[in-house]
């Protein structure tokens, strides 16, 4: 395969990341609340039982190899373009892309053991409802930090080098201010007050950067090629 076909590559993968996040999403329906209690939480995992294997499943999928796979596309193009800086934002948007591969699959785990049959028989509301915060902190508080780092690090290259369109440098920065004020929520407590409304808005703009970079990438490999 051509060098200049991985552009396309890695841009499908960007934009199948998006639609299946947006599926996924869709599926997952009304999630519960930080503030509900063990017997709820107990009760939606054992009616959703089904869901909760699909978003284990397709979140792996969209993010260990999807995600991934556009950001090592992503990174391949801005590294020269950030060679004024000696390629420590573009380095720094990958790292932000690992970690929060890493940390969602961590916390994704949460949402799977909740949801087996032998786990909550034996597990007290008590202890449902500690796991449950802890996947409401990673996804809603932990993770969007990966998301700012990785969205930062990739928009400060497009901003000095004008390596892709100047829009999405300035929607990376956005989306980035957004989410590292959304990510205040724990002090609320509440994840669906306004701060975390703000963190879901800066997620929706990630997912329009990610679709927006996907498409460029095609763009200019058909470019390059003709």
């Amino acid at each position: 395969m051509k060098a200049h076909s991985w552009k396309k590559v890695t841009g499908a993968s960007g934009i199948t990341f998006v639609v299946l996040f947006l599926v996924s999403l869709i599926i997952s329906g009304e999630r519960p609340a930080l503030d509900d209690s063990g017997a709820e939480l107990r009760q939606w995992f054992e009616d959703n039982e089904s869901v909760v294997a699909w978003l284990t499943w397709s979140g792996a999928l969209s993010f260990a190899l999807f995600f991934l796979l556009f950001a090592s596309g992503l990174r391949s193009i801005l590294g020269p373009a950030d060679a004024d800086n000696e390629g420590v934002w573009a380095r720094l948007s990958f790292a932000g892309a690992v970690v929060l591969v890493a940390i969602g699959g961590a916390g994704s785990a949460f949402w799977a053991v909740l949801a087996q049959e032998e786990v909550l028989s034996v597990a007290s509301d008590e202890t449902v409802k500690t796991l449950a915060a802890f996947d409401s902190i990673i996804f809603g508080a932990v993770v969007p930090w990966g998301v700012a780092v990785f969205l930062i690090g990739a928009s400060v290259v497009i901003l000095q080098s004008g390596v892709m369109a100047k829009w999405l440098g300035w929607l990376g920065l956005l989306a980035s201010l957004v989410i590292a004020i959304g990510t205040l929520w724990p002090f609320t407590g509440d994840d669906g007050h306004f701060l975390g409304v703000l963190t879901l808005v800066g997620m929706v703009a990630f997912l329009v950067w990610t679709l927006g970079a996907s498409i460029a990438m095609i763009r200019s490999d058909s470019t390059s090629t003709t």
